[in-house]
């Protein structure tokens, strides 16, 4: 099983228990938290989905078309982590597509500002032509997300950090980030400090979801456990809980405004 290399934060969190028994969502170790939850919530899934064996993670640094690859010719059994529903469109054919860990319309980000920049801090919707934000255009959902707002975008491929190091020297005035699970939602990366820019969240347009590969002798088996479990911990609220405590889903933005709300499906709050 693949996933990025979040293993020593990953223990951190549990702290000596077991990944079954977890609870409590909330996070206790600095940076992203999302990517610890769905390594939790796998296990769980698979387990109430009659797979109850452990579970081995082989961490990589990161995902891209080789983990795909290794899925497709059966050599890897699943990702640990969820994956955007377009990037894998291709690859429906040698892939299993759980049922989403994060339903289309949940993902919202930030549009994170140097904290020393206190005049980005309060823009208004209507003054967004005039601010640049830096984006990858392999990120295909952040990429389309944006491009439907008003932003000045500038087009880089290449490290998150160095894109949060443009922003840092005001190359940029703004990266699109998952908000912070921080109090205040502040972002501190090596002592720096980013902010986003108040009341304003973009919806990221699309789902996430596990994929399994149809070529390992245990996929089926694996993916009707997992859908089966996931199916489960949907319907006992364990996956909103997870999403929410995690600050994956913040309530602190709950009223922003969304900027490129017309994206959202017809029907979609």
């Amino acid at each position: 099983m693949y996933s990025e290399n979040f293993t020593q934060r990953y223990y951190r969190f549990l702290n000596g228990r077991s990944p079954y028994e977890i609870k409590d969502f909330h996070a206790s170790t600095k940076g992203s938290h999302i990517e610890i939850i769905e390594m939790i919530l796998l296990q769980q899934a698979l387990k109430l989905g009659g797979i109850d064996r452990p579970v081995i993670f082989n961490p990589k640094p990161s995902i891209n078309i080789l983990e795909y690859s290794d899925l497709i010719a059966g050599d890897s059994l699943i990702l640990a982590r969820s994956v955007w529903h377009e990037d894998i469109l291709n690859y429906r054919g040698s892939l299993f597509v759980s049922e989403p860990i994060v339903k289309f319309g949940e993902y919202e980000a930030g549009l994170y500002v140097a904290k020393r920049n206190v005049h980005l801090h309060n823009l208004a919707k209507t003054q967004l032509e005039k601010l640049t934000v830096v984006a990858n255009p392999r990120w295909k959902v952040d990429w389309r997300a944006l491009h439907n707002t008003d932003l000045n975008i500038v087009s880089f491929i290449g490290p998150w950090e160095t894109m949060l190091e443009m922003v840092e020297t005001s190359v940029v005035d703004a990266m699109l980030i998952n908000f912070s699970v921080s109090s205040t939602l502040e972002l501190n990366f090596e002592n720096r400090l980013y902010v986003p820019v108040n009341d304003l969240k973009v919806f990221l347009p699309d789902s996430r979801h596990f994929v399994v590969s149809k070529r390992h002798p245990e996929g089926r088996a694996v993916f009707e456990a997992l859908n089966k479990g996931l199916e489960m911990l949907r319907n006992n609220g364990t996956i909103e809980k997870a999403l929410k405590q995690s600050g994956f889903i913040n309530e602190k933005v709950k009223d922003w405004q969304t900027i490129n709300i017309q994206m959202l499906k017809p029907g979609q709050p």
